[in-house]
């Protein structure tokens, strides 16, 4: 959250663009100095996000065969999937794909985020590197519903790795929760002028051909501030700890990474209960025994 200071600071500057900048850098700061101050918005107004219990997974080339036995047999005693994807930036040139996270939600309502760390995949002939292979095969099957917060196309970036296809990605059901949002929240908050503050689309500052932004939807539907600051953070470096020997600051550093991907996830999971397109029912968020084997719990 911004100072006092920082805010009126960032606010003068979002309204006094020099008028020598022009066209897509104009657009660009301007663009750079909304988000710093919906950010502060939702941070002064809401509490912080917090994560449902959930078992995180990362796949790398550190996974064992055994732990990825077990994955593929949990992806295949569910059919409801909750999935995102992590780029990175890099100058004048194309985003540079770098982790798919996606949730397992069991029939109990336990879950499961996986971190696929893209750049740091298992050689092509090994076993492993099968065996992910699998767990997308298991992933991409017709009998399966899958939820992303915008266009699925984008996941054809990662076909290039070579754990699987672009016939396999649409084999399965997608469900775009960012347009189903919008429709929910269409239908559920239309617009009321006897009340001081409507919060139909309009009201909210949100046009009608715009889609929502997912820190929004969480904003408004779940009263809760998802933290976005860390959206160009360099989702490449190897996240799992056991990749390389780390430090405690480079431990804390790629935790807040992580932690802001699988969010992502889990923000989806909470919109889809608090819409009810999936029931919330009494379950148990402990993990199974054959389950914990060396995975992190957060909660």
């Amino acid at each position: 959250m911004l100072s006092q200071t920082e805010y009126e600071d960032t606010l003068w500057k979002y309204n006094n663009i020099p008028q020598s900048i022009t066209g897509k850098n104009r657009k660009n700061i301007r663009q750079l100095y909304r988000k710093k101050l919906i950010e502060h918005q939702y941070a002064s107004t809401y509490p912080p996000f917090q994560s449902s219990p959930y078992e995180l997974i990362f796949l790398n080339f550190k996974t064992t065969e055994k732990i990825l036995n077990k994955v593929i047999n949990i992806i295949n005693s569910s059919s409801l999937f909750v999935l995102d994807t992590e780029s990175v930036c890099v100058f004048k040139q194309e985003n540079k794909s770098a982790l798919i996270q996606f949730q397992i939600i069991t029939r109990e309502l336990n879950t499961y985020i996986l971190i696929i760390e893209i750049r740091h995949l298992p050689k092509p002939h090994t076993s492993t590197f099968a065996l992910i292979k699998t767990v997308f095969e298991s992933l991409f099957q017709s009998n399966n519903q899958i939820y992303v917060w915008g266009p699925i196309e984008e996941l054809e970036n990662f076909t290039q790795f070579g754990l699987f296809t672009s016939e396999q990605i649409f084999r399965c059901t997608y469900k775009n929760l960012q347009n189903d949002f919008k429709l929910y929240w269409y239908k559920n908050h239309p617009h009321d002028s006897t009340i001081s503050k409507c919060i139909c689309e309009q009201c909210l500052g949100i046009q009608a051909n715009n889609p929502w932004s997912i820190q929004d939807a969480v904003g408004h539907q779940l009263h809760k501030w998802l933290d976005k600051r860390l959206t160009r953070s360099p989702f490449d470096i190897g996240l799992d700890p056991n990749l390389v020997q780390l430090n405690s600051n480079q431990v804390e550093y790629r935790q807040m990474i992580t932690r802001y991907a699988a969010d992502d996830c889990d923000a989806m999971f909470q919109l889809l209960i608090s819409m009810d397109l999936i029931n919330q029912q009494q379950s148990s968020p402990i993990v199974p025994d054959e389950l914990d084997d060396g995975l992190e719990l957060l909660l």
